[in-house]
C-alpha cells in the first residue's frame, strides 16, 4: 500500500477505470524497512508495442572516455523516468491491478519496453552540448570527467543546471 500512496501523492499514478490492466506482483525485500519491489506484467502490452530503436551507447566507449579525465564522477538519476509524462492517449494502457484497486501511470513506469530507449533519447537531447566533451549518458547514469577539481566542479554545475531546467 505504501507504493500506491507514495506514487499517488507524487502525482505519478491515478485511479483507473481502464478496460485493460496488467497484473502486478509486490515482492517483499528481506529488509522490511525497504518498500517491496513492484513488478507490472506488461508482456502483452510490450508484445503489441512498436519498438523504439534508439541505440544505447556502448559501455566500453563510455569507459574509454571516462578514463581520459583526471577527476571523475557519476550522477545517478534513479527516479528520473518518473519525470517523463505518458502521452494522454496511452495512459489507460499502463493500468495495473493491485489488491488495493486499479491504477494507471501518468508518467513513464518501469517495465514498458520503450522506456529505456525513450529516456536515453531524451537525455541525449538534454545533454547534447556536453556529451563526448566531458560527460556520457547511459540511460539514467551520467559519467563526468575533467582535468582538474575546479573544472570538474564547473562541469557538474553545468550538468545539474541543465537537468534542473529540463528534467
Amino acid at each position: 500500500m505504501e507504493f500506491i500512496e507514495f506514487h499517488l501523492s507524487a502525482g505519478h499514478i491515478r485511479p483507473s477505470s481502464s478496460h485493460i490492466a496488467s497484473g502486478t506482483w509486490m515482492i517483499p525485500k528481506q529488509d522490511t524497512s525497504v518498500l517491496p519491489r513492484v513488478v507490472h506484467d506488461y508482456r502483452a502490452l510490450n508484445a503489441n508495442t512498436v519498438k523504439d530503436h534508439t541505440p544505447l551507447p556502448r559501455q566500453d566507449e563510455i569507459i574509454e572516455l571516462f578514463a581520459k579525465g583526471e577527476v571523475r564522477g557519476k550522477i545517478d538519476l534513479p527516479n528520473a523516468f518518473y519525470t517523463m509524462p505518458v502521452h494522454p492517449d496511452d495512459i489507460h494502457k499502463t493500468a495495473f491491478k493491485t489488491p488495493f484497486g486499479t491504477y494507471e501511470w501518468i508518467v513513464m513506469p518501469q517495465g514498458l519496453c520503450n522506456v529505456p530507449a525513450s529516456f536515453q533519447r531524451y537525455m541525449n537531447n538534454v545533454l547534447r552540448d556536453y556529451i563526448g566533451r566531458f560527460c556520457a549518458v547511459y540511460i539514467d547514469d551520467i559519467a563526468i570527467w575533467s582535468n582538474s577539481p575546479e573544472e570538474h566542479e564547473e562541469h557538474v554545475r553545468l550538468i545539474l543546471d541543465t537537468l534542473r531546467k529540463e528534467v
